[in-house]
Order: C-alpha cells, then sequence, then structure tokens
C-alpha cells in the first residue's frame, strides 16, 4: 500500500491603481469590477495560505497561478500583481519574488530548484502515461485518470509518488484498484527507476458526479482544478460543467481549464456484465480489510514517531476508496477561512 504524508491588519477596500504599469503583453490593464472587490485583509490571507501551502510543500508559487487564483479582473496581468506584492506594507516583508515564482523570505532556495522539479516533472509524466497505457488495457472500465498532488502541480522531487486519481464505472471500483496495485507493484520489480505509484483516491462515477455537485469546499476546488488529466477529459469537462459553484471560488482557473479542454468527447461506457460485479466483490472482500489494517498500523508507527499530524483516515467504502490525512483536514479548515 502506498499512502501519501501529505500545508490582518487594515480594512480599507483593495482597488489596483490604473496608473502605467509595463505589461507583458500590448493588452492594456482592465480597471477591477466593483462587484468583485475583495477587502485588503482578505486579499493578503488567500495569497499568504496559498504560499504557505506551497512552501509545506517544499515548493513555490508561479505569479501566473497565484493570478489565476485570485478574484476575475483583480489582477489583469501578472505584472500587476508582482507590482502589488513588492508594494504592499505587509506583503512585502514576508513574500520573496524570484524569476516569476513566489516564496516567503528566507526559502528562496526553493524557487531556485523549480527549474529541476519541472523537467523531473515531465519524465514523470512520460513514465506515469506508461504505466496508464498498460492498466486501461486490463481495466477498459476506468473512465477518468489524472494526477493529483505534487506532480499536478508541477513541483516533482526525487521522494516523491506519482498519486493516481481514478474515476470507474459502477462496481468497478475494487477490482481497478486491485489490478492497478498489483501492475505498479509488478512495473517496480521490473524497472528499478520506477517511481511509486499511489491510489490515495478511487470512486465510482455515479459518487464522483455527487462530489463535483454538492461539494462546496475550496480546497477540493483547488485540487479538482489543478488536476493533471491523462484520461477521460470529455467526462472532465462535463463534471467541471456540472458544478457551476466552483466558478464562484476560483472563476479565472475555473475558466482557464474549461478553455484548455474544449468541446472533449465524453467517452463511452464500458459495459458490465456477471463476472466483472463478481470479481469487484472479491477484490472489495480482500482488499478492504487489509488497507483498513495496514492503514490502522502506519498510524501507530507515526504516532510512536511523534508524527501525528501525519496520521490518516482510511475511506472504504463500495462507491470509493481515499486517505486524508490531519495535515490535509487542517488545510481543509484554512481554506475555508481564507475563501470563504
Amino acid at each position: 500500500m502506498c499512502v501519501r504524508d501529505s500545508p490582518a491588519t487594515r480594512g480599507e477596500t483593495l482597488i489596483l491603481a490604473t496608473r502605467s504599469i509595463p505589461a507583458e503583453s500590448e493588452t492594456p490593464a482592465r480597471p477591477p469590477s466593483q462587484s468583485i472587490q475583495t477587502s485588503l485583509p482578505a486579499m493578503r490571507d488567500r495569497i499568504r495560505v496559498l504560499v504557505d501551502a506551497a512552501v509545506a510543500s517544499g515548493s513555490t508559487i508561479s505569479v501566473e497561478e497565484l493570478r489565476l487564483l485570485m478574484p476575475t479582473t483583480q489582477f489583469p496581468n501578472d505584472n500587476v500583481l508582482k507590482q502589488f506584492l513588492m508594494s504592499d506594507e505587509l506583503l512585502s516583508r514576508q513574500l520573496a519574488e524570484v524569476g516569476g515564482e513566489i516564496t516567503v523570505r528566507g526559502r528562496e532556495d526553493l524557487a531556485h530548484d523549480r527549474r529541476s522539479q519541472r523537467l523531473l516533472a515531465r519524465a514523470r509524466f512520460a513514465q506515469a502515461e506508461d504505466f496508464l497505457r498498460t492498466l486501461e488495457r486490463i481495466c477498459p472500465w476506468i473512465e477518468l485518470a489524472g494526477i493529483s498532488g505534487s506532480l499536478a502541480y508541477g513541483g516533482a522531487k526525487p521522494g516523491d509518488d506519482v498519486d493516481f486519481f481514478l474515476v470507474t464505472a459502477r462496481r468497478r471500483l475494487w477490482i481497478s484498484l486491485f489490478l492497478a496495485m498489483a501492475t505498479a507493484r509488478l512495473q517496480r520489480l521490473r524497472f528499478g527507476n520506477s517511481p511509486a505509484y499511489c491510489f490515495n483516491r478511487i470512486v465510482e462515477r455515479a459518487d464522483c458526479e455527487k462530489t463535483f455537485r454538492e461539494s462546496r469546499e475550496p480546497l477540493f476546488v483547488r485540487e479538482a482544478l489543478n488536476l493533471a488529466i491523462l484520461r477521460g477529459k470529455g467526462l472532465y469537462r462535463h463534471l467541471l460543467v456540472s458544478a457551476p459553484w466552483m466558478e464562484t471560488i476560483f472563476p479565472e482557473l475555473f475558466a482557464a481549464q474549461l478553455g484548455e479542454l474544449g468541446d472533449a468527447d465524453t467517452p463511452t461506457r464500458e459495459k458490465g456484465c456477471a463476472v466483472g460485479r463478481i470479481a469487484n466483490a472479491i477484490a472489495f472482500l480482500a482488499l478492504g480489510p487489509y488497507l483498513w489494517l495496514a492503514g490502522l498500523v502506519r498510524n501507530v508507527r507515526l504516532q510512536r514517531m511523534g508524527r501525528d499530524i501525519e496520521c490518516f483516515r482510511t475511506v472504504i467504502r463500495q462507491d470509493r476508496y481515499a486517505t486524508d490525512s490531519i495535515l490535509y483536514d487542517e488545510l481543509r479548515v484554512v481554506y475555508r477561512q481564507a475563501f470563504a
């Protein structure tokens, strides 16, 4: 089993100056809309949450990515955002910009590591594609496969796992998980340079659609919109379109993701059969208790080492398997406060 170890002052309204600022393109800066202005303390909180989360994972956040996570038209281009960060009386003392990457002061070294992280991320994506081609030959009922975690953010480090997010057809989740774990194990034995493939979140399509429609968690939106989709772009687009509430939290990123997906076709569903349902039931009965016990043993070890915050909850249901760390739960609360 592989489990990822998961990161106010004045009350005036922030109004960006409309004076001439050197832009990255010839497009003139647009003044912010009155309807989307965000208070300065709230804007600072959002920026600090996003930067601190990146630094906590040993990485940085680019100016472009940070801008996409801000309210619509608040920062018309990257240079406007950079000027705000450098001129704000509080953030200018806390944050630093190095080569287009934002980090906290004193951790500028993280910005210098980003080039090597992105190069490694490209190599890891190629390996993930090879693995997925093998897996989908034996699991054609996997309807969506995406990469989450540090790799999805382009911040891969040598010791990082490749975290998969999988969506399966009905009554195919547990047989998919069993075959995915077995295939990953075989690849590790055959190829010494193969990374560790982790399946920390795998859900059936109906459960996934329900979560996208009904969840109101800002952290979930951030994770969902940053998935690197390898298979099932049509289904991914369908999920986003069915969840317009996401646009109210990260409007720029939401629009950017939909724009990149275009009019992708939704994949046809794999027809079910009795043999598949029986195999899935057997896999559930075998894997469920094993994964629950393995999680319990790992949590005991972490507690003995004084690393309680890395302990996690294991969610085992017929239509869902997931592991959520205490650290992830705490970050969820921080996101709620910052993006309420």
